[in-house]
């Protein structure tokens, strides 16, 4: 469902601010109402404003004397200005000044409506061309590859952008979680709000509970002011809650709650607090094996896992690999398209290895490898590190068994271990699931990567 649309009336009549709000109210816009200048900032600080409704005359201040210092705080929004005594020669200076439209009063309704729905769209075309600006301006960012399965990723990503559903993140750590949870909001209705992030691995209880929901002054030993928690941040915008499986089950029944009602108390507090937030979380854990050992929440896995996109593991997309490297040669100040800049003993080093860190991993070695090697050389096998330990993927042998047949190669074993699997079990997805110690979602993606038919 997409966030309500909020529009913030600043003016110090009263009867017209209560008639603007009810009629845009009956509309389905959500309302915010400001009588001065100070007032106007304060609201635009707090929340993201898709449209301000702005009077000329604000007691003795001036509103367009306000009006460039709201479109510094919030340049993508639109400002419709209104008064009661305009001039040809007061619109042209608000629109200067970066109105997107002027009225006269007394407003006449229909009217305006037809002008809040223009500046509505103004504003989503303006966020929707800044957030493809940034992704343009991050084009060099190896976000995830260019293999089948990675297009797929992108793909469902791109797909769920524009909507506020919650998304759920898999994959080992360092698939690039984290990029992905910034395409999605850069390509949302939300880009030009905040994207705020927080990464719930060995966090306490109590700094959790503090970083997620704030605390007032006095909450607790150490708070001696108060402070906003991350949902009231990132407002309007999208919350990433990375590694969310390690997340405590007492913090994990609050969030549960901020996410069905939108609304949270700061810790020490009694006030109620309203948000708007988008939640995407990512976690390298199996989390249906988690909630069924009471490790995790059943309901917020219910609640989270709404629209679910897992990341393959580097060693699974090897045509990745070179493509990620030279990026990363670029990042790191090589001319990293340029041909020849990886030598072939290199890239076959890389293709070979099995980046149990993934595409972090390849990311830290490309960055070292340009500081070894000479700005005027090719990236050499010489200038990458031994894989040292045994984890470089060794030569594919040929394996036979005693009698000379060939061995069957890792993925027909794991194929034919499914199959006899879900046939001692009669077909049951449960009970084989339980059996292989896996997931049932892990089951599914398994079954269909090896053309496994199941039955329901």
């Amino acid at each position: 469902m997409a966030a309500p649309r909020r529009i913030l009336i600043v003016d110090d009549d009263a009867s017209l601010v209560s008639a603007l709000t009810g009629l845009l109210g009956h509309r389905g816009y959500e309302t915010k109402c400001a009588s001065s200048p100070a007032g106007a900032l304060e609201a635009i600080r707090r929340r993201s404003t898709d449209v301000v409704l702005l009077d000329v005359r604000l007691g003795r201040e001036s509103g367009l004397e306000l009006l460039p210092k709201l479109k510094e705080l919030r340049p993508d929004m639109s400002v419709i200005v209104f008064t009661a005594a305009g001039s040809i020669e007061m619109a042209v200076e608000a629109m200067r000044l970066g109105a997107d439209n002027f009225l006269q009063k007394p407003v006449d309704p229909p009217r305006l409506l037809a002008i809040v729905a223009k500046g509505l769209e103004a504003c989503r075309l303006r966020r929707r061309s800044s957030a493809l600006e940034r992704l343009s301006a991050r084009s060099a960012t190896p976000l995830l590859g260019a293999s089948a399965a990675m297009k797929e990723a992108t793909a469902l990503a791109g797909s769920v952008a524009g909507r506020d559903t919650t998304v759920l993140l898999l994959g080992e750590t360092g698939t690039g979680k984290g990029l992905l949870a910034r395409r999605i909001h850069e390509l949302s209705p939300r880009a030009a709000a905040p994207l705020v992030e927080l990464n719930c691995a060995g966090l306490n209880r109590e700094l959790t509970e503090s970083e997620l929901f704030g605390h007032e002054k006095g909450a607790f030993t150490g708070a001696a002011d108060k402070k906003l928690g991350l949902f009231e941040v990132a407002d309007g915008g999208t919350l990433f809650l990375d590694e969310i499986g390690e997340m405590e089950t007492s913090i994990q029944a609050k969030l549960l709650q901020v996410l069905e009602s939108n609304c949270f108390r700061r810790v020490g507090g009694t006030t109620v607090n309203e948000v708007d937030v988008r939640v995407i979380a990512a976690t390298h854990r199996d989390l249906e094996s988690d909630a069924g050992s009471g490790r995790f929440r059943r309901d917020l896995l219910f609640r989270l896992n709404v629209f679910s996109i897992t990341l393959p593991p580097l060693r699974e997309r090897r045509d990745d690999i070179v493509p990620l490297a030279l990026c990363f040669l670029q990042q790191a100040g090589r001319p990293g398209m340029r041909a020849g800049v990886l030598a072939d003993a290199a890239a076959s080093r890389l293709t070979d290895y099995h980046w149990p860190g993934n595409v972090r991993e390849l990311r830290n070695v490309m960055e070292r490898a340009a500081i070894l090697c000479p700005a005027d050389e090719p990236i050499g096998a010489e200038h990458l590190p031994q894989f040292a330990g045994g984890r470089a993927a060794p030569a594919p042998l040929a394996p036979a068994r005693a009698d000379g047949a060939p061995l069957p190669t890792l993925r027909e074993a794991e194929r034919q271990l499914i199959v006899r699997t879900l046939a001692a079990h009669g077909g049951n997805i449960r009970a084989a699931a339980k059996a292989l110690g896996v997931s049932r979602g892990t089951l599914y993606r398994k079954a269909e990567k090896f053309g496994i038919p199941l039955t329901t």
